[in-house]
This record gives C-alpha cells, sequence and structure tokens, in this order.
C-alpha cells in the first residue's frame, strides 16, 4: 500500500528544483526576519568570523613553541619565549569557546524569532485557504507538514551560519598561513581533497534528496492517521475498531522505516567515502611532512602545523559536506511547506465602499446561482429568491436537494459558479470577506467546539464581549440555567470538540454564540434538530422574536419549525419547485403538502407538528 493511499489525501506537489526551494526559503526567512533577528544574525556572523580566524591562528602558537623547543626557532624574544606563546594558545582557545558559546546564543535569539514569524505567517495562510482545500486534507498531516518546514528551516539556517560561513573563513587563514610559512605545497594536497569532498557531498545530496523527502511524506502520512484516529475516538469505540485502526497506523509506521532504511543506507554509503577521503588526505600529507622533516627542509613545528591544518581543515570540510547533506534533507522538508505557502487563499473581494446605513438593513438576494462541486453533478441550478429586511424564509427539502450549498455559497466558502448573491443590494464577491461574515451568523446543525470554557465557546460569537452579554446570549438559547448548575459554571472546560456536552447543549452553546454576534442576517441550519421538544419550543419562541429584528434564513428538515416563515421555498434537485406561506402551499396540495403529511403522521417527524407550530404562534392547533 503506498504512503498516499494510506493518507487518504494527494499529496502536496513537491517537485521544484533544490535551488529554486532554496531561494524561496532564502527569501520567506529574510521577508519574515525583523530587525531585532536581523541584528542578532549579523553579531552571529561576526562571532562565527572571530572564532574561525582564532581556530586558524591558534596552530601557529603551538608550531613557534616547539621550535623553539628544539631549537630550530628564536626563542630568545623576551615577547615570544614559549610559556608566553603557550599562554596565547591557551588564551586562543578560551576565546574560541566563548565565541562559540556567544555565537550560540545570538543565533538562538534569531531563529527563535523567526521561527515565531514563519510560524504565524504559515497559520495565517492556512486559515485563510478556502473550505475546498481543509475538506481534501487531514489536519494531522496539515501540521505535520508545517512541523517538518520549520525543521528544515533550522537545519538550513543552522548550517549557512554555523559551518558554511567558518569554514570558507578558516580554510582563507589557513591559505595565506601556509604561504607564509613557506608550506604553499600542502594547500595542493588540501585542495585535491577539497575537490574530492565536493564531489563526494554533490554526489550525496543529489542522492539524498528523494529519500529525504520520502521520509518527510511518510511522517506527514503517518501523523496524519496518528490524529484523525485520536479526534475520532468516540466513533473508533463504538465500531469496536480499535484494531483496524492500530493495523492501519502500523502500515503508515512500516512505510516509513522503510523510507528511513533507504536514507541511512545512502548516509553509510556516502560515510564510507567521505572516510576514505580523510584516510588518503591525512595520510599523504603525514607522509610528505615526515620525509621533509627527514630531509631538513621542514621543521617539527612546521610538521605539527601542517598536521594540525589537515586535520583543522579536513574535519570542517566534512562538517561542511555534512552541511550540503543536511540542507539537502531540509529543503526536501521544506519543499513541503513551501507549496502550501504556493497555495491560493481566499479572496479578499474588492475595495467595499458601501456606507454602514445601508448595511443595517440585512436584505439578502439568490440571483439566478448555479453551483456544483463536481461538473458530472449540479447541486443548485438558477435558483433565485430575495429575503427582505427583517423578513424570515425558510428553505426546505429532504437531504441532498442543496440547502446546505446555499449556505456556503452565502459565507464564500464556495463561489457559484453562475449568477450573484447580494446583501443589501451589494453582490458579496465585491465585499471583503469579513465584512461579509460578521455581517451573518450561522447556527449550525453539527457544532463542534474548541477545549476551552462554555464562557469562551460562547464568546467566540463576538470577540471582547462582557459577561453579562454572554450570560444573556445563553438565557435566549435555555442554557443559562444549565451552565449554572454546573460544578465551574462559565468556566466549565467543554473537553475535545466539546464532547463534554450533550448534542443538545453543543447545539445551544452555538445559539447563545450566534445570538452574541447580533448579525444582520440569521442563517438557521437545522438549529434545534438536537434538542428536546420543551428545549426546541423555547429556544424557537426567542428565535421568532430574534426573525423581527434582523433577516432570517432557515433551513429545515422538521417543517413545523419552519410555519412562522414569511416565506418557504421548497427546494428538490437543487431547483426550487414551490414557493409561498405554509397555508398556501397546505392548500396547493403539492411537494410540500406531501412533506408535511409525511411529517404529521409521524413518518419522518416528531409527530402532532401541527400543535408543535401552534405553540409557537399562540395559536389552536387547526384539526386534522
Amino acid at each position: 500500500m503506498s504512503a498516499t493511499s494510506i493518507s487518504g489525501t494527494s499529496r502536496i506537489s513537491t517537485r521544484p528544483r533544490r535551488g529554486q526551494t532554496l531561494r524561496e526559503a532564502l527569501h520567506l526567512f529574510w521577508s519574515v526576519a525583523d530587525q531585532f533577528a536581523k541584528g542578532r544574525l549579523l553579531l552571529a556572523l561576526v562571532t562565527v568570523a572571530l572564532g574561525a580566524l582564532l581556530a586558524a591562528l591558534s596552530p601557529i602558537a603551538i608550531k613557534l613553541v616547539v621550535d623553539a623547543l628544539g631549537g630550530n626557532g628564536a626563542a630568545t624574544d623576551v615577547l615570544f619565549t614559549p610559556l608566553t606563546l603557550v599562554l596565547l594558545y591557551v588564551v586562543g582557545q578560551y576565546l574560541f569557546r566563548c565565541t562559540s558559546e556567544l555565537r550560540t546564543m545570538l543565533h538562538g535569539h534569531a531563529e527563535q524569532r523567526i521561527r515565531r514569524h514563519v510560524s504565524r505567517r504559515l497559520f495565517e495562510h492556512l486559515v485563510r485557504m478556502p473550505l475546498r482545500f481543509h475538506l481534501e486534507r487531514k489536519v494531522g498531516a496539515l501540521a505535520e507538514t508545517v512541523e517538518q518546514g520549520l525543521r528544515g528551516y533550522e537545519l538550513l539556517l543552522q548550517h549557512l551560519v554555523y559551518t558554511v560561513v567558518p569554514v570558507i573563513i578558516e580554510f582563507a587563514a589557513v591559505a595565506i598561513v601556509l604561504v607564509h610559512f613557506g608550506q604553499a605545497k600542502y594547500l595542493l594536497i588540501l585542495a585535491l581533497s577539497s575537490i574530492a569532498y565536493v564531489a563526494a557531498f554533490n554526489r550525496w545530496a543529489t542522492k539524498i534528496y528523494q529519500p529525504s523527502e520520502d521520509v518527510s511524506q511518510a511522517h506527514i502520512d503517518s501523523h496524519g492517521i496518528l490524529t484523525d484516529s485520536l479526534v475520532n475516538q468516540e466513533a473508533i469505540k463504538y465500531f469496536d475498531a480499535e484494531p483496524v485502526v492500530c493495523q492501519r497506523y502500523d502500515t503508515a509506521l512500516c512505510l516509513r522505516e522503510s523510507a528511513w532504511r533507504r536514507f541511512f543506507n545512502q548516509y553509510a554509503a556516502n560515510g564510507l567515502i567521505v572516510a576514505t577521503i580523510f584516510g588518503l588526505s591525512l595520510g599523504v600529507s603525514l607522509t610528505y611532512g615526515l620525509r621533509d622533516v627527514t630531509r631538513g627542509t621542514m621543521t617539527v613545528g612546521d610538521f605539527v602545523l601542517v598536521n594540525a591544518y589537515v586535520i583543522r581543515l579536513v574535519q570542517p570540510l566534512e562538517l561542511l559536506g555534512f552541511a550540503v547533506r543536511d540542507i539537502a534533507q531540509g529543503l526536501a522538508f521544506l519543499s513541503a511547506m513551501l507549496a502550501l505557502l504556493r497555495e491560493k487563499t481566499e479572496t479578499s473581494g474588492m475595495a467595499f465602499s458601501s456606507d454602514a446605513s445601508s448595511m443595517s438593513r440585512g436584505a439578502l438576494s439568490f440571483e439566478h446561482v448555479s453551483f456544483s462541486y463536481h461538473q458530472e453533478r449540479v447541486v443548485l441550478q438558477d435558483v433565485s429568491f430575495t429575503v427582505p429586511a427583517g423578513k424570515s424564509v425558510a428553505i426546505v427539502g429532504v437531504s441532498g436537494s442543496g440547502k446546505s450549498s446555499l449556505i456556503r455559497l452565502l459565507f464564500r466558502l464556495y463561489e457559484p459558479e453562475a449568477g450573484r448573491i447580494l446583501l443589501d443590494g451589494v453582490p458579496i464577491a465585491e465585499m471583503p470577506l469579513s465584512a461579509v461574515r460578521q455581517a451573518i451568523a450561522i447556527i449550525p446543525q453539527d457544532t463542534v467546539l474548541f477545549h476551552d470554557t462554555v464562557a469562551n465557546n460562547i464568546g467566540f460569537g463576538r470577540f471582547g464581549a462582557s459577561r453579562q452579554e454572554i450570560e444573556e446570549a445563553a438565557r435566549i438559547a435555555n442554557l443559562h440555567d444549565f451552565i449554572l448548575s454546573l460544578p465551574e459554571g462559565y468556566e466549565t472546560i467543554v473537553g475535545e470538540r466539546g464532547m463534554k456536552l450533550s448534542g443538545g447543549e453543543r447545539q445551544r452553546v452555538a445559539i447563545a454564540r450566534a445570538v452574541l454576534k447580533r448579525p444582520k442576517v440569521f442563517v438557521c441550519d437545522e438549529a434545534t434538530s438536537s434538542l428536546d421538544s420543551r428545549s426546541e419550543r423555547t429556544i424557537m419562541r426567542n428565535l421568532v422574536d430574534l426573525s423581527t429584528q434582523c433577516t432570517m434564513l432557515i433551513i429545515a428538515h422538521r417543517l413545523s419549525t419552519v410555519v412562522h416563515a414569511d416565506e418557504l421555498l421548497v427546494l428538490n434537485h437543487g431547483v426550487i419547485v414551490e414557493r409561498g406561506t405554509h397555508a398556501e402551499l397546505r392548500v396547493l396540495g403539492g411537494y410540500y403538502a406531501g412533506l408535511w403529511d409525511a411529517q404529521q403522521t409521524g413518518a419522518t417527524g416528531r409527530g402532532q407538528p401541527e400543535k408543535f407550530a401552534a405553540s409557537l404562534q399562540g395559536t389552536t392547533p387547526p384539526s386534522s
């Protein structure tokens, strides 16, 4: 089974070349870095340069000490006695360690600031993605993609500061020192070693990129399954599906293990090549040095100096190669995250010029709207209706007739393929998304709450609302007394997705949240489907009262809850087949009347819908 089939989602395209990915990554990091981060990075680079120079110059002191002790150097100068040189060497090593620690601190400050800004940029981008994007991907897979990208960014930034810059500086300093002491021929050995290292690590970077991509994708897929299973624990237990999801997760882990195994195979192969180059470089350098010492053309101090530099440079060259490897791995991790950033977010719409007074009415119009999720299945076809300001219109019909799609179009979660939707005479496609969504509140059929307090979940409807306003909204939703009966009252934690509350309690929280928003347009999508009859009757009375103050669009299966609406629209297969008041449609004896009679006899409703409807309107129910 492939990783794609396990995850249940298509892989995010990660095909750009490494060079393009590197340019995109560096541009992203530099664009989000503020003056604090840039200043810390600059200081870190300065300390790196100082540390590299100290590391390159320190062996000179040891050379001079060895020559002085062996009688090959001028040790009569008071300033350069062996003890002074040893002290200089110790001070150089001490300062090198100090610059390393300072570099770590400065780089850490800059790295965390940039990580914060990159994380925020990613989060803002993801929450602004269209609903279609989120419906096609697993939450856990998205989260792991972001985490992998941040991990890749850390690898990239770390090696650019810690490895590439110091190796370049140190190599240049060593070359100057060797030339100064007349040992330039050993630069040829180092140069040949460098060429061999470059060839080896170029091969490594090419071969490690695809295994790194596979590792990244395997982690994303397995994390997606893990998160999806943990979020849906209730369904798993209902169907005794623990063995199934465990097997599914183990399959994903098996693919992840295989991806890592391929990665480590390449790692080991390249490591053997690097070790061979290191052994040959060190062996050739020491052999030539030993020959020159025995011939008297090189002092023992020069031999120590060359040996120190061979080891000192070969090791950083290896580190540089490992940096190339890690950068290639980091770019593979980054490519999926950058692919996310290349996805288009929701458009905010054109400049909105309508004044506040015109927006206060809340009149709603659908004009010849057509829509489909897939070309082969039309959901809405040439739908037109108007909800005057302060009036209520109910949309009724069987499941799959397109009622919920109207809501998604109204909130601009999707855009219609034809026609337009107007709010107070202004096409919503020309309004900023925030203006559209602030003007509308929805009471959804399926309510998902945050793992937070009851008060904060209700307050999500309007940020900054006072506790008094939150409690008043709870009273309208017939929820206040229930909340007070809880041990911690409004500070009670509702659990993950609100699972500590019943379906009816969650729905009442959704009603309170929508009421608190004080919208111009209320959308009720089966707003009382999870409530008992008494709670439903109380809340419906409150909603009827609210409908006199704002425009209301009601989606309902149970017809008894919408008899009070000013107009009813009957939707069937995406087409409005009937419209009128409850009384008019009953007399018409068409599609609506058939639905009403079916519910009245208890086929799909709760029974006695006439009595329920009459209780909302304060009238005597008509006889059958």
